[in-house]
Order: C-alpha cells, then structure tokens, then sequence
C-alpha cells in the first residue's frame, strides 16, 4: 500500500516517538532531521527516495530541493551513533508483551549500479538466480502480535574491503572486515543479549549459512536455538532403549532426512502442517558414546511438510518443546518474513541508494523504527500514527 499524508494528529505522534527513539543525538538540528526523515518514510507515497520524501515534507520545488540535501547531508554525511537508537526500538519491541523469540532473516535488495555501497554479486534462493544486490542479515523481536526489526548488518565481500580508495569511497570503518551472514547474526545477538533477557533465536537457511557452526556459537552463549538444517545435513540419532531409563546413541551419522520416512500424503480435511521430531546429539566434532547415556544433553531434529507431497524443512533445537510449541516458534519465523516484506513495500527498505556505509545504517535504522511506529507501538508513547477515518 502506498503511504497517505500524516494528520496533525499523526505528526504529534512522530515527534513524540522521534524524540524518544533519538534522544541521544546530541543536536537539536539532527533531531529535527530525524523526525523528518521517520515523518518522510511514512507520508511519502510510493518509492522511499530522498526527492519524494522532501516532496512529502514540502510546499514547493524549492523548499523540496532545500529539504532533500538536508536528509541527504543526515542521512549519509552526519556521523550520528545508530545503536542507540536500535536499543531503544528493542525496549519497544519488547514492550508489555512476552517476547517469542528473536528471529533472524537475511534481505536481499537487487540493485544495477556498482556504487551502492556493499553491492556484490549473490545466488538469491528466493528467485533461483545469482543478483547484483546488498544482502543483509537483520535481528528481529517477535512477540505473539508480530517481529519488529531491532538490529542489522550489511555483507561486505573484499571488494569493498580491500580496496583502500573504494573503503574510503563508502566511508566503511577500519574494523570492519568481511564476514559470513552467520557471524554478523552472532554480533547481533550479543548486542541484544547485553540489554535484554536472552530468548530463543530462530534462523532459517538464508540467514544460518553454516548452522552447524552457528548452533555452537549460540551455545556457548547459552542461547537457545531452533536453527534450519538442510536435508543432507548428518547427524546423530538418539534410539530409544527398550530398558533403562538412557537412550542408545545409533554409531555413525546419517542424513537429517533419512530418519523421516515418507508417509501418506495429506488429504484436504488435514490442513495442520506435518510436524515430526527425534532426539539427535549436539552437533560438534566430539565423539559420541556408542552405547549408554549421551555425553552432553539431547537435541532434537524436527521435520515439517507443509503441503501434500511438498518440500521438507529440517529444524534443530537445544529447546525441550512440544511439537505446539515449536510450531508457535515457526510461526514467528513466518511472522518475520511478513515484516520484511511490509519493510519494502511501505516502509523503504529497498530504496536506499547511497553510498556512504553510514549511511545504509542510518538509513535501516529510521526503516526499523517506521516500521515500529506503523505498527502500533506509538501508543507507549502517546498519540496516533493517522487519524482512524
């Protein structure tokens, strides 16, 4: 859907929720531009860019062209801190509501150019074909009402890295170094950890690219996980022993899908997806016992089909749930990706077409917190986004 104009009602709670979210920009001049890039992001129809959200804010072309390289100057020259602006969207995202989980998605934004920093060539599973694009993994708070973006990183390949004159191009800090999707999602979570009880985080292939390795990491961090495995990923079964209250650890790995036998496909009066799950050991290098209790607590591997005869998904877990509650976990999942959708369709995800790494953060940072306004969460700080007629 496009965006309509804010009412004077809508713009009141703009500034209020601006005024919380960036209370820490130390001027009021990139306070002011603050709200009005949020303000621009929810009123300008159509594409999110500079010229059409100055159009939003503005009387007149001039005013427009005045407006747009003052959000251009914020946006991708001002060197304003973005994470405490994203700590304050996951106290919001939290809120009153029991936290689900957190929840991962990896975003890819095909684009023509070579400038657009980050821009590289990917395989995209979602269109089957290798882009041109930005890739990004994003953190996301998942409630039972639905998955608010609270943190993101931007894949870098060497090209960027290591070519001294396009890093300083794109303005990307000496620290910064190219790492797998997997690894910028640890980072994420050990930021969010810092500031909030530890949940479940749930990650599908696009943002788990080694979810074996991932699995370790959260571990050692004593975060639980339910992580998407490929078919072919080996693991090693836990059978049930017929006496003694211990499992038998099966000697050898085996195939996540072999200890699924098809069944009947579904008919039409069972719409519910097929769930089914088995013990598995701890994915690791350690060797495991091939007889008698296992050496380290059981994990279980779960299978869903969703349509008659259609393609499975493999999930491991650390987590002792129920198939209910597991399904309540892939609902969130599900929940994610629908918020990533809504990000490029009404809230600009996709538009972004500077070249300032910076500015990409800054950017995605003012998308989160549209997002968090569009959805409601302005009533913890007062007022209405529109007027309801």
């Amino acid at each position: 859907m496009d965006a309509q104009p804010l009412s004077p009602v809508g713009e009141a709670a703009v500034s209020r929720f601006a005024e919380q979210v960036f209370a820490h920009l130390g001027r009021s001049d990139q306070r002011r531009w603050a709200r009005a890039y949020l303000q621009g992001l929810l009123a300008a129809p159509g594409r999110k860019s500079l010229a059409n959200m100055a159009a939003s804010l503005s009387s007149g072309p001039t005013a427009a062209a005045t407006v747009s390289l003052s959000l251009q100057q914020f946006i991708n020259g001002s060197p304003w801190d973005w994470r405490p602006a994203r700590r304050v969207l996951a106290d919001l995202a939290a809120g009153p509501r029991p936290v689900r989980a957190w929840t991962a998605a990896l975003v890819v934004v095909p684009k023509r150019g070579d400038q657009v920093v980050g821009v590289h060539r990917r395989f995209d599973p979602a269109t089957g074909r290798t882009v041109k694009c930005q890739a990004a993994p994003g953190l996301f708070v998942a409630t039972d009402r639905d998955a608010v973006p609270v943190d993101w990183s931007l894949l870098l390949d060497p090209s960027w890295t290591d070519d001294p004159q396009r890093r300083a191009r794109a303005r990307i800090p000496g620290d910064v170094a190219p790492h797998p999707a997997g690894e910028l999602l640890v980072g994420m979570v050990d930021r969010l950890a810092a500031h909030h009880p530890v949940a479940p985080l749930v990650a599908g292939l696009d943002a788990a690219d080694d979810p074996i390795r991932l699995a370790a990491a959260l571990a050692r961090r004593s975060v639980p996980y339910l992580l998407e495995v490929r078919g072919g990923q080996a693991v090693r079964p836990v059978l049930q022993a017929t006496t003694g209250r211990h499992g038998r650890v099966q000697q050898g790995a085996v195939p996540a899908e072999s200890l699924f036998p098809r069944r009947r496909p579904r008919t039409s009066a069972d719409p519910q997806p097929v769930l089914r799950g088995t013990p598995v050991l701890p994915p690791g290098p350690a060797a495991a016992p091939a007889s008698g209790p296992p050496a380290a607590p059981v994990h279980r591997l779960w299978a869903r089909c969703d349509g008659d005869g259609g393609p499975r998904r493999y999930w491991l877990t650390d987590l002792a749930e129920d198939a209910p509650g597991v399904l309540a976990l892939l609902d969130a999942a599900s929940a994610t990706r629908s918020t990533v959708d809504r990000l490029g369709s009404d809230f600009g995800l996709l538009d972004f077409s500077g070249r300032s790494y910076t500015g990409w953060h800054h950017h995605m940072t003012l998308v989160s917190a549209a997002y968090a306004l569009g959805r409601d969460l302005a009533v913890r700080v007062g007022g209405t986004l529109r007027d309801s007629a």
